[in-house]
Parts: structure tokens; sequence; C-alpha cells
């Protein structure tokens, strides 16, 4: 399954209805600062039920509405259509989910044209293998919280995000199936490191850290790494985390970090892997990312500082080499 199809209306800097197509693969999504890139992604985790303001960046219900400008009214209702699609095939089934949700904070979740409540809702999205999709997103600014928190608070933030996934023994789920992906993952970032988890008890909880061992045998704690490989380790870990969750895609916001030309090809390696196996939507300043992509779109804003879609491309060989000149 994949997302084929955002459609928002309303939300934060959406004025008009504005339609996004999406293919399997990596979606890129580009354009300045402040164009409203990540209200893009804040769409879709709020059409898939997320009420948690801090994680759609907000502090109030208010703020998910346009709030209007000398062209366009202030939104009254918010509205944010999600059609997904079995296989990538013409004729493979559509499932489409809607949320509505009016100023006076009246919601209304749709499934196939059909009103449910939320936990009709959330039983049909576990249904579609979509339970846990609100949970495989990463912000820039959140791409090192696990890492930076000591290795107590680290296990439980790691089980909390693992849930019922885990079962009853997380250790165990931690070393047989999340670390090999997370070893295959740090080869293409950090290829000349060893890594391995280190998970003890200690005054009767749980601790959980990682260790590289890098050329001339110094070996690291992940704090003591550098600030580029602390996010690529960070990145790689929490991907072979999501693998564990219920979700055809993942969200990323910008979370490549700095750095240079060879290691962005490195970074390169390691999105195609994930991408073969789960749907991307990236938003990305940086070329070599550009270069990977299935779907390319690009937001703008108009004169009154609302959003758009400038162009959308199915990427070819043909707009790759147009898009690298231009």
């Amino acid at each position: 399954m994949f997302l084929e199809d955002v459609n928002i209306e309303g939300f934060k800097s959406f004025s008009e209805k504005t339609e996004m197509a999406f293919q399997p693969g990596i979606g890129v999504i580009i354009g300045n600062n402040g164009v409203g890139k990540s209200n893009i992604l804040d769409a879709i985790v709020w059409a898939l039920g997320e009420d948690d303001l801090e994680r759609i960046r907000c502090y109030e219900p208010r703020e998910l509405f346009f709030a209007g400008s000398d062209a366009y009214p202030p939104a009254e209702v918010i509205r944010v259509e999600l059609n997904f699609k079995s296989e990538d095939r013409r004729e493979a089934p559509v499932f489409q989910i809607t949320r509505e949700m009016d100023r006076q904070g009246t919601n209304r979740f749709v499934f196939q044209g059909k009103p449910l409540d939320r936990a009709a809702l959330r039983r049909r999205l576990a249904e579609l293998g979509l339970g846990q999709a609100l949970q495989t997103i990463i912000r820039q600014e959140h791409i090192n919280d696990i890492l930076l928190s000591d290795p107590g608070a680290r296990f439980e933030m790691i089980r909390e995000l693992l849930g019922e996934t885990a079962g009853p023994a997380p250790e165990g789920c931690l070393m047989e199936e999340v670390f090999p992906l997370f070893r295959r993952y740090m080869s293409y970032l950090m290829p000349l490191a060893e890594v391995r988890f280190d998970l003890h008890g200690e005054n009767g909880g749980r601790r959980f850290d990682i260790q590289t061992t890098l050329p001339g045998n110094r070996v690291r704690r992940v704090h003591q790494l550098s600030g580029g490989e602390k996010s690529v380790t960070s990145l790689a870990l929490k991907l072979a985390l999501f693998s564990r969750l219920q979700s055809p895609f993942y969200l990323l916001d910008e979370v490549e970090p700095a750095l240079d030309y060879i290691n962005h090809k490195s970074m390169q390696a390691f999105l195609k892997d994930v991408g073969g196996e789960k749907q991307l939507i990236m938003i990305t300043h940086l070329r070599s990312t550009i270069d990977l992509a299935n779907t390319l779109h690009g937001v703008r804003t108009r004169f009154d500082g609302s959003s758009f879609m400038k162009f959308y491309f199915v990427m070819d060989e043909r707009l790759l080499r147009l898009y690298k000149c231009c």
C-alpha cells in the first residue's frame, strides 16, 4: 500500500484546495523556507487522527485554520483527504480517508464515503496496515531526541515507540530484529564503523546504549559522536525501529544532516535502500536527495503568504537533467 493523493483545503497556510499526487518510492517536496512545506506533513498526520497539537506544530486549535488574507477569507472548515492505493496497479483498490473540522471543534471522519467515529476509524486504519502511521514521522528538530536522552530514558522511549509490536520482551526485539537492520543502514552511513547495541540492567531498570568502533580501534558511545555522526546514527536507529511499526510510509522533514559530498552519496545509497521497502515522503533542500525523487513537488507562496503547488513532476532522466541545469 502507498499514499497516492493528498488533498488539502483551508489547513494552515493552504487557502484553496490543493492536490498532490505521489507514487511508490520517494516523493520529494521542495521550496524556500517558510512556504508551507511542513504543513503538508502536518495535514497527513492530522487526517489520520493526530490531535496532539505539539506534534502538528500548534499551540491552539485555531492555528490549524487558514487565518485569512487580503485575497482569501479565513477558513471556517478545514478538510484533508488521503487516498491510499493497495498496490501500484491501475486497477488496484483505492481507500479514501477524510477528516474535516469546523471552528467550533466538531470533527468528522469519513472512510470510503461513510462517516465513522474515531474508534471505528482507528480499527479501519489498523486493518489497512496504517495503525501506527502517526509514529513514523521524523522532524529535523527532533531527529536526535532518542540519542540525547540518557540510556535509561532512551530504553523507555524505544519501548513506548514499539508498543505491543515488541511483545513482552522488547530486549529480544531490539537485538534480534531491529539491530540487524540498524547495522545494515549504518553500513551505508558510517561504512568504516562497527556498531553494537548495549542492553543491560542497572538499579532495577533497563539501559540502552550504542557503541561504535571507528578506524584506529576508537570506541565511542553514542553521546560522544560528532554532530553529523550523531544525526546519521539517529536516522538509522529510528528507521530501523519504524520497520517494526504498522505503516507503509515514512514522513521525513529535512532530516539529512550537514554532510560533505562523499557522505551525501552514502546518504543516497541509504535512502534508496529504505525507499525500496517503504514509501518515503521527504522535505529537503539537498540536491543529492532531489536526485532520488520518483515524484517532485514544488511549493511556493502567493503575494499574500498563502501556499500553493507551483509544479509537480514524475521524475525521469530528462526532467532531472533539466532541473540540474536550471
